[in-house]
């Protein structure tokens, strides 16, 4: 009250307020308008928070995806070294070993000089 006493503007809020209290209509009114101010807050908290659930969910889905993918590529390689290590150790020449597997020149004797027998 002392505020609303040295400012014009929250006296003339006060005002409205008491006019507003005062008319049970007005005030049903009001109180509508703020539950449906309070029920959009609430609707768009949840849509986000779902939306983000969502989207982690994707998120995961695709990281296990690319992970098994990266998994095979990564098994696929590591054959073919094992397939050129054996080819090696059975004295098949580094270029045959390179055309069969794939595998470049270089790779295969990086993977015969990495051979200990």
């Amino acid at each position: 009250m002392m505020v609303a006493q040295t400012n014009s503007a929250i006296a003339e809020a006060w005002d409205v307020i008491q006019v507003l209290s005062a008319d049970e209509r007005m005030r049903a009114l009001a109180e509508a308008r703020e539950k449906a101010y309070m029920d959009y807050d609430t609707n768009i908290n949840e849509a986000r928070s779902e939306g983000l659930e969502e989207g982690m969910q994707i998120g995961e889905q695709k990281g296990r995806q690319e992970g098994r993918q990266e998994g095979r590529q990564e098994g696929r390689q590591e054959g073919l070294y094992i397939a050129a290590r054996n080819a090696l150790r059975e004295k098949i020449p580094v270029e045959t070993i390179a055309k069969l597997t794939g595998l470049s020149v270089d790779e295969v004797k990086q993977i015969a000089a990495g051979l200990t027998d």
